[in-house]
């Protein structure tokens, strides 16, 4: 009796103790859930639009600013369990600039929030992790109407008018006091900052990517250029309005850059966008021929010895710098099943080196790159010019080659070649039937930057099997027999297991030397899918099989096939697996406080049930 008072009272502390873990799951799990937006507008002039997007995705979505009252917006994650990137990115009205902006991931104050970044048309990025919630916390106000705390121009002032002009040229960015004038970019910009008229104001501008400023212009006064060629940085005398015009010319006197990343994060740590990103492949700089004609290595550029050219690596993100008129050795290498089918950077032209696959030279030009592989998914090639084959599909060639795509020619031998090899290939027929004699050459295929050249390397013996299936003439279907494949390579001549499907009319089999090939017919009483070697298979009437390991459901009697089940090559019969999830530590805890509740009442109950 006391014993099971001491366990019915065990399992219910358990039980509770259960219930409670299972509690704070829930609870640490919902706070990973979501990205919360918060928006304020210290007046109501005050205007703004908040984007996000997760992770890769290439479309931004608004938030929903049903009111700028400070009001959480909660934006749910794709997957909470799952570590992800959210990015936000902000554009202020007109005559609108931030007030304040903050990030804090799980209460805590982000330091990595940069608002050049956040209001760029890339927006920025923050990792998130499982555990963490981020929080972006916004405030808008008008550029005149003042106030506190104020992290992007000064708290209060006059608004004061601001119009640049741009000949040659364009301007890359343009800030008075630290506020962004406009765009901050193009030909022609106007806009306002709010600022003292009695005082001075300091004027920061850059020059478009591969532009230098011959003159620069305000309100008639020459600023003096110094030994700047391309971001500047001058005080101004006290005015109502300024207008700023600047002439621009491209220089090929400075080093330009090159710049790429691997993903779109790494870029947007560095402040680029997609247009610097290498997707499905990579990018080397392998040399660089200088304007002297020396011609510099990869481990010479990396050493940072050389004025006029060098390269660097900062993490996963790569950049170069190289002056005017240097000749860039890139070699571009795509993955599997990718190739390259547009090499341009920007407007620099690549042209393709013949002698060595995947290698492009450039000629750099007077402007900054940023450097953007087009790798483009594709498909392996198979050429038929046979009678008695109409085409072939290739398997594992994932495991043959890892850069671009493999291409397989096949055609019909005939001539001095097949008097070379038809004695060898009837010794290892035998008995059967020689169908067709066949040359199999076999490619790796890289495309030069466009669909219509590419470098083609010739493959004989291959590191693994490669698997074909050779689609046959109609004549070849539904026949009442086996047919196998003999091998001739290097004069030594080999019989292969093969399975031939008589229904589809395919014959499969794996190979790792590319040369001549002969398929062979043996007459038997069977039309199902065989094996050389090892008997008729696959062939069976009600959804057996005879000789063979397939088995059916309510099988055709033919070509090994079944309604439901459809054997192949003798194998046992396909049965569908369903893949089930694991169950998470939340609902452990919960199947754990239900078994220990159950046993609980079961020994506080069982005296009374025996009863």
């Amino acid at each position: 009796m006391k014993m099971r008072k001491k366990i019915s009272w065990l399992l219910s502390f358990f039980m509770v103790f259960s219930l409670f873990m299972g509690s704070a799951g829930m609870i640490v799990k919902a706070d990973g859930q979501k990205a919360v937006v918060r928006i304020a507008r210290q007046d109501s002039t005050a205007t703004g639009t908040v984007y996000y997007k997760w992770d890769t995705a290439a479309e931004w979505t608004e938030v929903n600013q049903t009111a700028y009252d400070d009001t959480p917006i909660e934006i749910n994650r794709p997957d909470d369990s799952l570590d992800h990137t959210v990015h936000f990115k902000v554009v202020c009205g007109t005559d609108t600039i931030i007030n304040h902006c903050q990030v804090n991931k799980n209460g805590a104050q982000d330091a990595s929030l940069d608002k050049n970044i956040l209001t760029s048309e890339s927006g920025q990025a923050f990792s998130v992790s499982t555990s963490e919630q981020v929080e972006l916390i916004l405030e808008f106000r008008t550029a005149a109407s003042g106030g506190g705390g104020s992290t992007t121009g000064p708290a209060s002032g006059e608004t004061i008018a601001v119009t640049a002009t741009a000949v040659g040229g364009a301007i890359g960015d343009l800030q008075i006091d630290g506020m962004r004038i406009g765009s901050g970019m193009g030909t022609n910009i106007s806009g306002s900052f709010a600022g003292d008229k009695t005082q001075q104001h300091r004027v920061a501008i850059a020059a478009d990517f591969g532009y230098a400023f011959a003159s620069i212009m305000v309100n008639g006064t020459a600023i003096p250029l110094g030994g700047t060629t391309d971001n500047l940085e001058f005080e101004v005398a006290p005015a109502d309005s300024y207008q700023i015009e600047v002439a621009l010319t491209t220089s090929s006197s400075r080093n330009y850059n090159i710049v790429w990343a691997p993903f779109l994060t790494v870029a947007e740590q560095h402040g680029f966008g997609n247009d610097c990103v290498i997707e499905h492949g990579s990018v080397e700089i392998i040399s660089a021929q200088l304007e002297d004609g020396t011609i510099v290595n990869a481990a010479e550029l990396a050493g940072g010895n050389i004025a006029d050219a060098s390269t660097r690596l900062d993490g996963d993100f790569g950049y170069a710098e190289f002056k005017a008129g240097t000749k860039v050795t890139i070699k571009f290498t795509p993955d599997y099943g990718y190739q390259l089918l547009s090499a341009s950077l920007n407007g620099g032209k690549l042209t393709a080196v013949d002698s060595q696959v995947g290698t492009f030279v450039l000629d750099m030009p007077a402007t900054d790159l940023h450097l953007s592989a087009l790798f483009t998914k594709s498909e392996d090639k198979v050429n038929t010019a046979s009678t008695k084959v109409d085409g072939a599909t290739l398997g594992n060639a994932e495991n043959i080659i890892g850069s671009g795509n493999l291409q397989l020619n096949i055609a019909d031998i005939s001539g001095t070649e097949l008097n070379q090899i038809q004695g060898g290939m009837q010794a290892q027929a035998g008995n059967g039937e020689i169908q067709s004699y066949l040359s199999m050459d076999l490619f790796q295929v890289v495309n030069k930057g466009n669909s219509n050249d590419a470098w083609e390397t010739q493959l004989t013996d291959l590191n693994a099997k490669l698997n074909v299936t050779l689609q046959v003439k109609d004549e070849m279907k539904n026949q009442q027999g086996t047919y196998y494949v003999i091998r001739e390579h290097d004069g030594a001549y080999e019989k292969l297991p093969a399975t031939y499907d008589a229904t589809s009319g395919t014959i499969t089999f794996a190979t790792d030397k590319f040369s001549a090939y002969a398929l062979v017919f043996e007459a038997g009483t069977s039309s199902g899918t065989t094996t050389p070697g090892s008997g008729t298979t696959g062939n069976g009437a009600a959804g057996s099989s005879t000789a063979g390991n397939g088995n059916g459901t309510t099988g055709s009697g033919t070509a090994g096939n079944s309604t439901t089940g459809n054997t192949t090559a003798g194998n046992t019969s396909q049965t569908a697996t369903v893949k089930t999830g694991d169950m998470t530590p939340v609902g452990i805890w919960f199947l754990l406080a239900l078994c220990s509740g159950i046993g609980a009442i079961y020994f506080g109950c069982r005296k009374r049930i025996k009863n």
